[in-house]
């Protein structure tokens, strides 16, 4: 058999793996989004290197965008079998497809009123259409062809394949995927790690190993260091808010992704609260999405850490309490950046690229009394990376903006294991017995800082586009 690597090869974007049968059987593990180069986002994911109505299945480990993103392109252009996820993945993908269609098309109409102003010194009329990647009529066809699958259950797929889901922690939902392929007079066995969870997270349980595995197909998106910070997140999260919004009277402003992050923040200030900390400092979560996320994370309380399931049959909720405030309508949210008193925002994008955290960005980067803390990964060229660089100004909405508030970071709340806890889960899987581990989802200096450090093991760090021959 052959396995291709397609997307999220040398790069953390865009994950995409495509396991081909010598039957011919074809089946693709995740079709995410690839993002890692903006300005050539149309190019780089409006076509497919295969044909569509060829795969037979698809695989998807969670529902981040960049790993379900390009489901609705797939079906568009021919693919007609299941997807196979988890159940909670099926909601949270749903809600993630439904708002990369918002996206590219705000995206689209700034395209096309920069080139119509360009070109005719005029703003578009609204006859004028946005081109997309899909539309919503393809996120519907790609939930209907979504079956969810229990963990630790496994499905056959048919006489020759069968795969079994265990818990990566990471995201609720978040699937690692153990394939038994029987072909050839032998079976083998191949595991796909998808996106790991940091151990010791605030809601989802530990990332679980996958056993007797022949090939690893593992993330190593930080496989090159390690974590910054040793702090518990309560400790880190009080800090902050007393030095900011309770001492200076300013706004803590987190950017955080709103599937994962922004509820394990809400959490942790749902504990604080309790404790009594907060000091009477309202909070503000100011994304639909992230709020549409909480309810499904509330929904699935079975599925989270014992911690978490043990807090929730204390106090009845895991994010809800007196101080805190949703915001779902873009008119609260334009109030509330301009609100003088102290408070803390936690808003998307995670990275500051679009949604409405930049507005409370742009509001308050000014402020010399204000923190934005970013809690996340920050790809190179987005807002976020701009920010961690320490620059004295930045552009936002093409407008130049000084830097006065104080910019920090933690990764406390990451949703990925550094490498001392990818170097964790390998030994639990028994990495020195695999045949070969390929290294994805990671930029080059994380792979081979990950690689260095495994000795007696068959490393590969592919390329995009290169097939290996598995026996």
């Amino acid at each position: 058999m052959k396995l291709t690597f397609w997307g999220a090869a040398q790069q953390v974007t865009g994950s995409m793996h495509l396991l081909t049968l010598d039957s011919g059987f074809q089946i693709l593990i995740d079709c995410g989004l690839d993002y890692d180069k903006r300005d050539q986002f149309e190019a780089n994911n409006k076509n497919f290197p295969f044909f569509p109505e060829d795969i037979d299945v698809v695989i998807l480990t969670h529902a981040h965008i960049d790993h379900s993103g390009n489901l609705p392109n797939l079906v568009r252009q021919g693919f007609k079998g299941q997807i196979l996820c988890t159940h909670p993945s099926i909601e949270l993908t749903k809600n993630l497809l439904l708002d990369s269609v918002n996206v590219q098309q705000i995206e689209g109409k700034k395209k096309l009123r920069n080139k119509k102003q360009q070109a005719f010194k005029h703003r578009p009329s609204k006859a004028d259409q946005v081109a997309t990647l899909y539309n919503r009529v393809h996120v519907d066809q790609t939930v209907e062809a979504m079956k969810g699958i229990g963990f630790y259950q496994p499905y056959k797929i048919n006489d020759a394949v069968e795969i079994e889901l265990y818990e990566a922690g990471h995201i609720l939902g978040a699937a690692s995927v153990k394939l038994s392929i029987q072909e050839n007079g032998r079976k083998t066995h191949i595991g796909f790690t998808g996106d790991l969870g940091n151990y010791q997270s605030q809601l989802v349980i530990d990332p679980q190993p996958m056993q007797g595995l022949d090939y690893l197909i593992s993330e190593s998106t930080y496989g090159g260091r390690l974590h910054i910070d040793h702090q518990s997140a309560k400790t880190l999260l009080l800090d902050y808010v007393l030095n900011t919004c309770v001492k200076y009277k300013g706004k803590l402003v987190i950017p955080a992704f709103s599937v994962g992050r922004t509820q394990a923040i809400l959490y942790t200030f749902n504990q604080l609260y309790l404790e009594g900390k907060l000091e009477g400092v309202k909070v503000y979560t100011d994304s639909p999405l992230a709020i549409k996320t909480t309810r499904l994370y509330a929904e699935h309380v079975d599925q989270l850490n014992q911690e978490a399931q043990d807090f929730y049959k204390t106090n009845g909720t895991l994010f809800a309490f007196p101080d805190l405030y949703t915001l779902e309508r873009s008119e609260d949210s334009k109030l509330l950046a301009t609100m003088p008193e102290p408070a803390v925002i936690v808003s998307a994008a995670g990275m500051v690229e679009g949604g409405r955290i930049q507005e409370h960005i742009r509001h308050h980067i000014g402020d010399t009394f204000s923190t934005i803390l970013i809690a996340g990964f920050c790809a190179e060229g987005t807002l976020g990376a701009e920010l961690l660089k320490g620059r004295p100004s930045v552009n936002i909405g093409k407008r130049p903006k000084q830097v006065y508030a104080k910019i920090a970071r933690t990764d406390v709340f990451s949703a990925h294991p550094d490498q001392a806890g990818l170097l964790k889960y390998y030994d639990a899987v028994g990495v020195k017995q695999l045949k070969t581990l390929f290294l994805v989802h990671g930029d080059s200096t994380s792979m081979t800082g990950l690689k260095s450090k495994l000795d007696g093991v068959a490393v590969e760090i592919p390329y995009q586009g290169q097939v290996y021959e598995l026996n």
